[in-house]
């Protein structure tokens, strides 16, 4: 093989294997489970594209509340996920949390707030999402 073949011949198998590897290091999307949404009890017919529900001129953000075991390191994950979440310690909401848990109260008036809820439904710590209701 003459020089210049050989040093085609590497380029070449050079340029092949950079783009297994390129294809390999790319993130591939997760195929989202469907089981996933049955964990968050809101009535998502009522709410628009911005996350706010009532009629013109008088649209409020729906809240939603959830517990959260109390775990520093959970707490962390949930408001890298939910930028609007609140931790209320030492009450159970109505969803009854226990007295090992945190209620997390978070809101719909946000940018994303589907995939947002949908990551929060997906922890395994995280059992159910239902609307809060102010009294």
């Amino acid at each position: 093989m003459s020089n210049t073949h050989s040093i085609s011949f590497r380029i070449v198998v050079l340029l092949w294997t950079c783009s297994l590897l390129s294809g390999a290091c790319q993130r591939k999307s997760q195929v989202e489970d469907p089981g996933v949404w049955k964990k968050i009890s809101l009535d998502f017919k009522r709410i628009d594209p911005d996350g706010l529900a009532g009629p013109s001129g008088g649209k409020v953000a729906v809240h939603y509340e959830f517990c959260l075991p109390m775990d520093e390191k959970y707490w962390k994950k949930v408001q890298k996920i939910d930028k609007t979440a609140q931790k209320n310690a030492g009450s159970a909401g109505r969803i009854g949390c226990r007295k090992d848990q945190w209620l997390i109260i978070g809101s719909t008036h946000q940018s994303n707030y589907l995939r947002v809820l949908y990551e929060l439904a997906s922890q395994p710590y995280i059992e159910k999402i239902q609307e809060t209701f102010w009294e």
